[in-house]
């Protein structure tokens, strides 16, 4: 474990290291073997905390997170506390398993609930996988139907099974929940950007505060979370707004120079984080071309 944390120390922008209080209880995401994977180049997790946990120990982070803040159109207003992998301990959208976010952001106005992604795509609804028996829980759209695991007849899988998401997607999304959707709006990787738009919308009504999702991604052709911003993260014909703000590294730290003291600092971080995602790219790119020679007639 010690020699873990050591590798992942070296992998993480050292000032960011005051931001994990507790380096042997933090949540850190593990793989199979239960090793830590944050001493990856190519770690999510890592960069996250790169920019994240670095803006949390900054004495610019007030005036960062107000610019943000009002780039995604939510009120700006610190002070702004900054917790890194926060876990939905309330349950507000009644999941069984709390939902997990990178980082929230929490001002006396607003609150940004932020999802990060690296070299990843975003997450996919599990509800249209195949079971042992071949059966799915969900054909794919949003119409009545009924779930053969269960039995319960729902629009949606997840609403038959006491899960909230379409409590707040009508007004999120400007959808109506009583009409049939084929295929369901949120296929694909557009089902994380949702959870996350209605966890902001259900954290926005439980703290009575203005609340954004934000996709914070790092910006580079060959990353496909920053292929799908400049298409667009969920169909915009399903809002009347951005439901969820993309926001680039790069961005972010452009942002720090602009409106923060510590120059000395944002230009040592963009450094770290362009030189991570150059080497990330170059991982990226050699398994991409592995998988393409391995895929059946190739």
């Amino acid at each position: 474990m010690t020699s873990d944390f050591g590798a992942v120390r070296e992998n993480l922008f050292s000032a960011s290291h005051g931001a994990i209080a507790d380096w042997t209880a933090f949540p850190w995401h593990r793989d199979r073997t239960n090793r830590i994977q944050a001493h990856k180049v190519h770690s999510s997790q890592a960069i996250a905390i790169d920019v994240f946990g670095t803006l949390k120990m900054s004495t610019d982070r007030d005036r960062i997170f107000d610019a943000i803040a009002e780039r995604a159109g939510v009120a700006p207003g610190g002070p702004w506390a900054i917790t890194l992998e926060w876990t939905d301990t309330n349950r507000l959208l009644g999941e069984p398993r709390p939902t997990q976010v990178d980082a929230l952001a929490v001002g006396s106005k607003s609150a940004l609930v932020i999802e990060c992604k690296f070299t990843e795509p975003g997450g996919q609804c599990s509800q249209t996988t195949a079971l042992s028996s071949g059966e799915r829980q969900c054909n794919g759209s949003y119409a009545d139907q009924i779930n053969p695991r269960n039995g319960v007849r729902a629009h949606c899988a997840l609403t038959g099974k006491g899960i909230r998401y379409w409590e707040y997607i009508p007004e999120v999304f400007k959808l109506d929940p009583g009409a049939d959707h084929t295929p369901c709006p949120f296929k694909g990787d557009a089902y994380q950007w949702m959870r996350n738009a209605v966890l902001a919308a259900a954290i926005g009504k439980h703290r009575n505060l203005e609340a954004v999702a934000i996709a914070a991604f790092a910006d580079h052709p060959g990353f496909p979370t920053a292929q799908k911003v400049k298409r667009g993260l969920v169909d915009p014909g399903y809002t009347g707004r951005a439901a969820v703000t993309p926001i680039s590294y790069q961005q972010i730290i452009a942002i720090a120079r602009q409106v923060g003291i510590d120059e000395e600092l944002w230009n040592r971080l963009s450094a770290w984080v362009d030189h991570k995602i150059a080497k990330a790219a170059s991982v990226h790119s050699r398994k991409s071309a592995i998988q393409l020679r391995e895929a059946p007639g190739f």
